[in-house]
């Protein structure tokens, strides 16, 4: 059996969008994310028909107007003495070089100038002016339609002409040699116009996860004016987005860390609930308390309707004084 390949602009979708429990005369529950295409060699005079994926584990589904690599080859109806045939889309043919979408509908025929006009590239998909990522050297990147990305990256050396890579890389390496990996998981790059490479950025990003083996992130701000180390050498997860949850479901959720862990904030940390509000002890405030009052016992003052010793009067001033300082205005715990 011949493969044949051909280019297909893409015309509609078959039961891509939706699922089918009962195979119909016109539907078939194994053609599940189809296409309908028309060829642009005019191998089919023109017909519509059906082009399933070639690939069910990756999915990019292509737009209406955008062009395809097709291949036909034996379905699943085909047996070892029968074989029946079908189409199979590979990847969007990239005739813009754009990230966002390659439509140039109407090449495959029959389409009026006015429909050419009129075409939208679906329902709900909306144009956007996308950059796409900055590649180095050995990197793997996926690159979703609307600024979100996945780079498998390492390590960038400096051995290499300025004008070599557009940006630069917002990561460096230990000792600047490449070749340590990185994997960097952005959304909502700040995109530029006409196509201009973009890095990503921890900071400017909408959210992102970092996950570094020896790679150092200079451009960390931290709240509160708090620093950390910046120079650590070792692997890291750094995640950033506006608003972070971690949830276990059925388990305890556990920090766990060799050196120490810090809490860190403006505003106020609170346990048990955001309802929070009895403030906890300073310990040291608390223990220095206790020896004062401990010393004005031990000072006089003990016995009923006696005379408190001037020593004695001070240390209970003090504790007065100390009780302001006794609790958090930060630390909030709540009453059960």
């Amino acid at each position: 059996m011949n493969i044949e390949w051909d280019v297909a602009e893409v015309l509609g979708y078959d039961r891509t969008y939706k699922y089918v429990s009962t195979p119909t005369e016109d539907s078939n529950i194994s053609e599940l994310f189809a296409l309908q295409v028309r060829s642009c060699a005019q191998l089919y005079n023109q017909k519509l028909y059906i082009a399933k994926p070639g690939n069910l584990s990756i999915k990019k589904i292509p737009l209406i107007g955008e062009f395809v690599l097709i291949y036909k080859t034996f379905n699943q109806q085909s047996t070892d003495t029968i074989w029946r045939e079908n189409w199979y889309y590979l990847s969007t043919v990239d005739l813009q070089s754009s990230i966002n979408e390659n439509m140039i509908p109407g090449i495959s025929g029959q389409l009026t100038a006015e429909q050419i006009n009129n075409l939208q590239p679906g329902y709900t998909f909306k144009r956007k002016s996308i950059s796409p990522v900055q590649p180095y050297e050995g990197d793997v990147l996926i690159e979703g339609r609307v600024g979100n990305s996945i780079r498998f990256g390492s390590t960038i050396s400096n051995n290499y002409p300025a004008s070599y890579y557009f940006k630069q890389p917002t990561w460096s390496g230990a000792d600047s040699t490449s070749g340590d990996p990185i994997i960097i998981l952005s959304n909502r790059t700040i995109n530029k116009d006409k196509k201009e490479f973009v890095v990503e950025d921890i900071e400017r990003d909408a959210s992102s996860l970092y996950l570094t083996s020896t790679q150092q992130l200079d451009t960390i701000k931290l709240s509160n004016s708090l620093t950390v180390n910046n120079n650590f050498i070792g692997s890291q997860l750094i995640g950033s987005a506006d608003r972070i949850i971690l949830r276990a479901k059925k388990d305890i959720a556990v920090i766990d860390s060799e050196k120490g862990i810090v809490l860190n904030t403006p505003g106020d940390i609170k346990l048990g609930d955001d309802s929070a509000d009895q403030s906890m002890v300073h310990g040291e405030v608390l223990t220095r308390i206790i020896n004062k009052l401990a010393r004005a016992i031990l000072a006089g003052g003990t016995a009923s309707g006696a005379m408190v010793t001037s020593n004695a009067a001070t240390l209970l001033t003090d504790i007065s004084a100390d009780l302001q300082e006794l609790t958090s205005k930060k630390y909030k715990i709540k009453k059960t």
